[in-house]
């Protein structure tokens, strides 16, 4: 398991962009840009979260915005696709946490925001039936194209499930 903290260089080479990964019932979400400035490095720290999650046709997806900071972004996730632990997690009783962390250029953590994830049991419920699902992975891929074309991720929010807001 990897202790993240701020100031610390990631090991692999991302793009730029943001993603999902899981931790031992730790939602990570990694947003990595260029440059990162003292003031969004703040806001990052202190500003309202707003995390929401979205079944839209077979596409899920996480929304993910930090105010004045970060516009909504969408990180699509396939429960077919999780590693054993996540999907093993769906069955236990234990909530997640979150932590949403800031990524520069160079690879180092610039920024870190952890909460409770006060939804656990409506996200491991919704995910559990989709894991019961059919499942065909080109077809997930085109219909996220198509709904990224039609909506901008604000757009997605009357279809989330339920919204986190973290102050």
């Amino acid at each position: 398991m990897i202790s993240y903290q701020t100031g610390m260089k990631l090991e692999s080479e991302t793009p730029e962009g943001i993603w999902f990964d899981y931790q031992n019932h730790i939602l990570l979400f990694f947003i990595k840009d260029a440059v990162w400035t003292e003031e969004e490095i703040k806001r990052a720290q202190k500003s309202d979260i707003t995390l929401s999650f979205v079944q839209k046709g077979i596409v899920d997806a996480f929304l993910l915005e930090i105010y004045d900071c970060l516009e909504t972004s969408d990180i699509p996730f396939c429960v077919k696709e999780a590693e054993d632990d996540f999907l093993r997690s769906l069955n236990d009783q234990e909530d997640y946490a979150y932590r949403v962390i800031l990524v520069d250029g160079d690879n180092v953590i610039r920024a870190m925001r952890a909460g409770a994830f006060r939804h656990s049991e409506k996200l491991k419920e919704a995910l559990r039936k989709r894991a019961d699902e059919q499942y065909d992975g080109d077809a997930f891929d085109r219909e996220y194209e198509k709904l990224a074309a039609e909506y901008e991720p604000f757009e997605l929010e009357p279809f989330a499930l339920f919204t986190e807001k973290c102050s």
